[in-house]
């Protein structure tokens, strides 16, 4: 199984119109903040999932911090039963992000100051938002990457195989190929992804021990549940 997860970069946003989250789109309010299931089939890992005849699972979501990042990983893990199978391919997100538990509900916060926070939390979060300095966020690059760290200690101790990539890479990487962002943005288009999957692909193979170009394989049912810097590969 290949497993995704990341942030609106690796969630398809704005694949679908300028949609980021489902909910953005009438038709799924009720499907909340995961990626737009039409966007789905889009993104680079849904193609390498293709390309490889592998069931697929997105846990990706825009806005997502590394702690939202780390703390479903983990969850998906210890619900996996044939941990063998599964290959991680983890796209890691901006070092100021946080996530805050509020009243039993996770909140993803970024240093936009234009997120959506509970009313009480207002001058709160306009007061984080503030603290984010570059001291700040040297400091949360730091511990970040020690958790990054224990969880690759993790997999490699459970034999579950993953590829990490920080998303600041997968923009420059497009950008220098030349492909543009959609609705004046920060998003890339579904040619951008398909240009990502073949670039992570060969990587993925290796990893996986596969040895031959996989062409023209029956497509298998794609599992679309709705429920020091990283640079090159790990």
């Amino acid at each position: 199984m290949i497993y995704i997860n990341g942030d609106s970069h690796s969630a398809g946003a704005e694949l679908v119109k300028d949609y980021c989250f489902a909910q953005d789109d009438p038709r799924y309010l009720a499907w909340g903040r995961r990626a737009h299931p039409e966007a789905i089939p889009l993104t680079y890992g849904y193609k390498i999932a293709q390309a490889l005849n592998q069931p697929f699972f997105m846990d990706a979501e825009s806005a997502s911090s590394n702690a939202r990042i780390l703390r479903t990983t983990r969850q998906f893990i210890e619900q996996t039963h044939n941990k063998t199978k599964l290959f991680c391919i983890i796209g890691w997100t901006t070092w100021e992000r946080e996530e805050w538990l509020v009243e039993d509900q996770y909140l993803q916060v970024t240093a936009s100051g234009t997120d959506s926070v509970p009313e009480h939390m207002v001058e709160e979060y306009k007061q984080w938002v503030s603290q984010q300095t570059q001291e700040e966020h040297n400091r949360k690059r730091e511990a970040t990457l020690l958790e990054i760290e224990n969880l690759k200690n993790t997999l490699n101790e459970q034999g579950i195989r993953y590829l990490f990539f920080n998303t600041d890479e997968y923009t420059k990487y497009l950008t220098e190929q030349g492909y543009q962002t959609v609705n004046n943005g920060y998003h890339f288009g579904e040619d951008a992804h398909s240009a990502w999957y073949k670039h992570l692909l060969p990587e993925v193979k290796k990893l996986m021990g596969v040895q031959n170009t996989l062409t023209n394989t029956p497509k298998r049912s794609i599992i679309n549940t709705v429920k020091e810097q990283f640079r090159g590969f790990n």
